[in-house]
């Protein structure tokens, strides 16, 4: 256990043996694809894939798989404080599919990461990303005519997994990431599903906190049980890195 592992996960279950797999993307059925997400894989790209440690900022990390009971979920002061600061904007859904106004924001977008910077957007989707691992669909956020946001997903029969999100760091004030994270919540409801996958996070202090300020969280064990979690109210994960917020835009 990292000296710097965010409290939370400290006294979880977790396997400790090493699981990592990788097989290619393919179309599944939308049942399949819940038993695929229950079971602890995510996806990228042209991959399908499981993995319980990576490694952060040099150091060796615990991934943690997250996904929110719908039926136990609702908004916290600060997520309607959000949803009231972003109420001017306008949304718009439908089939995923990958433009140059997306590849102009996601270029924007990158230059937050002085770490791991992504390189392109299709690092993350191929040509068939509306169609595998099922039918894909995104989330447009604008502010008249300008694109500020857009954040992708797929869907099963009882299962929605947020996939990616992009942002214009103009805009960092909206907390477009949480917005949108609530507009795939709020879509799963919509459509009936049981469980919102919002992906992963790891044990140590990153970008990636913000999903643990939800109620209704669970988390994957990676022999086959989901727990519930506490929800982690939002915090600086950069004073952990000892990282000036100034260096990321």
């Amino acid at each position: 256990m990292q000296s710097n592992s965010l409290s939370v996960f400290r006294d979880i279950s977790f396997n400790p043996n090493v699981i990592e797999s990788y097989v290619p993307m393919q179309a599944l059925h939308p049942q399949v694809f819940d038993r695929f997400c229950a079971d602890g894989w995510c996806y990228w790209s042209d991959l399908l894939f499981r993995r319980n440690f990576w490694e952060w900022r040099g150091h060796p990390c615990r991934v943690v798989l997250l996904r929110i009971d719908l039926s136990k979920f609702n908004l916290s002061k600060s997520q309607r404080k959000c949803l009231r600061r972003n109420s001017d904007l306008h949304m718009l859904a439908t089939s995923l599919h990958i433009t140059s106004k997306h590849e102009d924001l996601f270029e924007r977008h990158a230059q937050r990461f002085n770490h791991n910077r992504p390189m392109s957007i299709y690092g993350f989707f191929s040509p068939w990303s509306h169609v595998m691992p099922c039918a894909g669909a995104q989330i447009e956020v604008y502010e008249r005519h300008r694109l500020l946001s857009v954040s992708y997903f797929h869907a099963g029969i009882e299962s929605m997994a947020g996939n990616y999100c992009i942002y214009d760091p103009q805009d960092g004030g909206r907390s477009l990431g949480t917005f949108t994270m609530l507009l795939e919540i709020q879509t799963a409801r919509q459509l009936g599903k049981r469980y919102y996958y919002p992906g992963f996070v790891y044990d140590l202090p990153s970008e990636f906190d913000y999903k643990l300020n939800f109620n209704g969280l669970e988390y994957f064990d990676w022999w086959g049980n989901w727990y519930p979690l506490e929800r982690l109210p939002v915090r600086d994960w950069r004073e952990a890195w000892t990282i000036n917020p100034e260096t990321i835009i």
